[in-house]
């Protein structure tokens, strides 16, 4: 019996890219014996799809979502999700970039890796990174304040297989609207990872520089947003802790010892009082925050994506 997949991948302003992608899909069907019905997510590309279609019939099927305006990157996907979601078909979806740089041979291990685990989401992590050596520092430092504030580690991206079963939780996920990788660990959905190796572009350069970075990195933050809130505040309160300790190490020294200094301990006083006084400022800040956010309404992919959505059609092959 012939294997069939769903394909979902975003596409910004990389058309080029993507019908060198569909191409190989396609090559990769044929020689293995399946077929894949690839949605592509035009994340308010400012031409329209400019799509060549080659050799596809029985193998590929594709079709073209366009959004009324640039998203972003997990946001396309959450879309292209949503979609998938609505053929409803009992089928694994594989989430990937159309750039190049997730290779689609590794369809077929994630699918292999499925037969191990049905149930689980599969990630492709990349054993090693080939990215410029600042670019990877920042990187770095991102896994390590995202460890700080959450507690979790994150070591993929958005490549990945999703079991049918699971489908249909996740687009109703707000988290995965922010962040899909990080979406997917907080929902507690079991998930695993198979390590890869990052692909060649087929053209252009990446988008990826120290602001997107950034901002990628804080998305992910932003899904566990209670939990760095709680953290965050027990700091603040930790730092108001040493300050109290702090004057009582200036009081013992002023009166107790003779190792005080004339107007040093007056000084010293005068930065414990800024410290204390902004630590308690954070704290109350950080305590209205989190208040205002639970009361926010959630933003649900598979209900409201519609609002984004300018049409869907699909693309006829050779």
């Amino acid at each position: 019996m012939k294997q069939e997949i769903i394909i979902v991948t975003p596409v910004y302003n990389d058309w080029q890219s993507f019908n060198h992608l569909a191409d190989e899909i396609a090559s990769l069907a044929r020689l293995h014996n399946f077929k894949a019905n690839l949605i592509a997510v035009d994340d308010g590309s400012a031409n329209p799809p400019e799509i060549k279609t080659g050799e596809w019939r029985g193998r590929l099927e594709v079709q073209i979502a366009r959004l009324s305006r640039n998203l972003g990157h997990q946001r396309a996907i959450a879309v292209g999700l949503v979609i998938a979601s609505n053929m409803e078909k009992d089928l694994p979806i594989i989430v990937m970039d159309c750039d190049g740089e997730d290779q689609p041979t590794d369809i077929l291990r994630l699918l292999a890796e499925r037969e191990k685990d049905p149930d689980a989401i599969v990630f492709a992590r990349r054993a090693k990174r080939s990215e410029s050596r600042l670019f990877r520092l920042f990187y770095f430092f991102f896994k390590l304040i995202f460890r700080i504030l959450t507690g979790k580690s994150i070591t993929f991206g958005n490549y990945c297989l999703i079991p049918p079963a699971s489908l249909d939780r996740i687009v109703h996920l707000q988290e995965i609207w922010n962040h899909f990788p990080a979406g997917v660990m907080h929902s507690g959905l079991p998930w695993t990872t198979i390590p890869t190796t990052r692909g060649k572009r087929y053209a252009g350069k990446s988008r990826m520089n120290m602001v997107a970075l950034v901002l990628h990195g804080i998305s992910a933050v932003s899904v566990y947003v209670e939990i760095a809130y709680v953290r965050l505040i027990f700091f603040s309160l930790l730092i108001m802790l040493l300050d109290f300790l702090g004057f009582l190490v200036l009081l013992y020294v002023r009166y107790f010892t003779p190792l005080a200094i004339p107007g040093w301990a007056t000084s010293v006083a005068i930065g414990l009082t800024v410290i204390m006084i902004q630590a308690f400022l954070f704290l109350g800040l950080l305590s209205f925050i989190i208040l205002s956010y639970r009361s926010v309404k959630m933003f649900i992919p598979a209900v409201d994506y519609k609002d984004y959505l300018l049409s869907l059609r699909r693309v006829k092959s050779k």
